[in-house]
């Protein structure tokens, strides 16, 4: 069994005539000590804590920061450059900045760990054995590009939060004891599961009786339907004569004319044309002999005389729409092309 820390006492000498110590322990008990209270990992507060930024060039910064890597502890309150090897010719690498722990050199360390060029390039692995001289974790990737000059931080990925390679350093308690709390929620799961199946139930014949709600409406609006077509057929057969079919493609014939001459025609009509002193036209006026529709069309025109837009007010005597339709016309170039835009628009009347 290995303990600590106990005084020791002196037993004797080396041959060099240094003492020798009953209890003397090395340096890996403190690391196995703080490596079962602390996980590995870096500092969650400051935020900055080991973050890889970039720099001027092929430059990266380390930001000032504490980890901990298997019970030893690495703290740097400066910042570090690191530089990266020259950007390949062709294709791209990925290289990996490091926080190492060197067993062998009995030191932690930054470390900048190059890629292998490839047209798909992948980071080089993290080096985290149970045993071994060297244990590390990521503090970033950094992607190189063919013949780059320089870093930024869109190059960089930051793999501090990630846990398979390096994470945030995490208390004494990194657990608890959730059996009672678990009890807890298996039981409200329980309930819940319970409640839920009930409420099911309950609602699925509240959906299948407002379905058949819909549907007997459905039903009765067909009925009544059906009855309302027959009162209506039967007030107007006998209005029909000779040829059914023929009498209602007359009316149906004589309805769509009428929709035509209001909203798109003017067949027999009288127009009246407006004038200016200077004798340029104002403003058109034409009205069907009937009255059931006035048109009126106006100009408007540019300091040189070009006409700009021509807007036409379509007025029908029944129904409560107006239409109007605008033409626009605009120079496009110094040859005097034009283009024309022509829109309809649909108004109510106003009372």
């Amino acid at each position: 069994m290995r303990y600590g820390y106990f005084d020791s006492e002196i037993v004797g000498t080396d041959p060099e005539g240094m003492p020798i110590f009953d209890r003397a322990e090395t340096s890996d008990l403190f690391r196995l000590l703080f490596a079962k209270l602390v996980s590995n990992g870096v500092l969650a507060s400051p935020g900055d804590c080991f973050q890889v930024i970039a720099a001027e060039g092929l430059n990266v910064t380390v930001r000032p920061g504490f980890g901990m890597i298997n019970g030893a502890f690495a703290y740097d309150e400066s910042e570090n450059k690191l530089a990266l090897d020259k950007a390949p010719t062709q294709y791209s690498r990925i290289d990996r900045i490091v926080l190492r722990c060197n067993y062998a050199d009995r030191l932690c360390e930054l470390v900048v760990k190059t890629g292998t060029v490839a047209a798909n390039p992948v980071p080089p692995v993290i080096v985290q054995p149970s045993a071994g001289d060297y244990y590390e974790l990521g503090l970033a990737t950094v992607l190189v590009g063919s013949n780059a000059t320089v870093i930024t931080q869109a190059n960089i990925t930051d793999t501090r939060l990630d846990r398979n390679v390096c994470g945030l350093i995490t208390q004494l308690i990194d657990h608890l004891d959730t059996g009672v709390f678990f009890a807890q929620l298996d039981q409200f799961y329980k309930e819940f599961v319970n409640k839920t199946e009930t409420d099911y139930q309950l609602s699925r014949e509240q959906y299948l009786a407002m379905c058949q709600e819909i549907v007997d409406t459905l039903n009765t609006f067909e009925r009544t339907s059906e009855d309302d077509f027959d009162a209506w057929f039967a007030s107007i057969k006998d209005k029909l004569s000779g040829d059914l079919a023929g009498s209602l493609q007359n009316q149906i014939d004589a309805l769509t004319q009428v929709i035509f001459l209001n909203k798109y025609g003017l067949c027999s009509k009288v127009t009246a044309i407006q004038k200016d002193a200077a004798g340029n036209t104002q403003s058109i006026t034409e009205t069907d002999l009937q009255e059931d529709v006035t048109a009126v069309t106006t100009f408007q025109k540019d300091a040189a005389g070009n006409t700009q837009r021509i807007t036409t007010e379509v007025t029908p005597t029944a129904g409560n729409y107006t239409y109007t339709k605008i033409t626009e016309f605009a120079t496009t170039d110094a040859n005097g092309s034009k283009t024309i835009t022509e829109s309809y628009t649909q108004n109510i009347k106003e009372e």
